[in-house]
């Protein structure tokens, strides 16, 4: 069993639902993977006490800390969930980033590119590369090999 950080905005509509068919993707798969999907864990109100703020920072972290990999959506470039994928390359974390949002043709930004492990672009992209490492108990390195921005 693998923990998996699931660092993802949740902030519009298309972020929400993109989010919810993640989560459903690790859930079909949950005697291989364990989810800490921060919106299901820690939601904190903008207008929340420091003590909430507090509490929802440092279970982020924690999470993030106990994981063995990250899964980084990169939907609208939410400057959260790119610090998160920050914070979990300096703990050494594998990342794999999921760019769905990236039009056709469109580069990918050289920092995330070269923290990462795999880079995928659709849902049955990432799917296949999950169902790999199910059967192989590995995380495939597979740099991202494309132009970058």
């Amino acid at each position: 069993m693998k923990k998996i950080y699931l660092a993802s905005g949740w902030f519009n509509p298309i972020q929400a639902e993109e989010l919810t068919s993640l989560e459903s993707i690790f859930d079909s798969r949950s005697d291989h993977f364990e989810l800490a999907s921060p919106r299901r864990i820690f939601v904190c109100p903008p207008n929340a006490p420091k003590e909430v703020q507090d509490e929802t920072f440092n279970g982020n972290l924690h999470h993030i800390e106990t994981a063995d990999f990250l899964l980084v959506n990169t939907r609208d470039k939410d400057i959260g969930t790119i610090w998160e994928a920050g914070y979990a390359f300096a703990f050494k974390k594998p990342i794999i980033y999921f760019c769905a949002g990236l039009p056709e043709g469109a580069k990918f930004n050289l920092m995330l590119a070269r923290s990462g492990i795999k880079v995928c672009t659709s849902f049955e992209q990432l799917e296949e590369y999950l169902d790999r490492v199910i059967s192989t108990d590995v995380l495939p390195n597979e740099p991202y090999a494309n132009a970058i921005e």
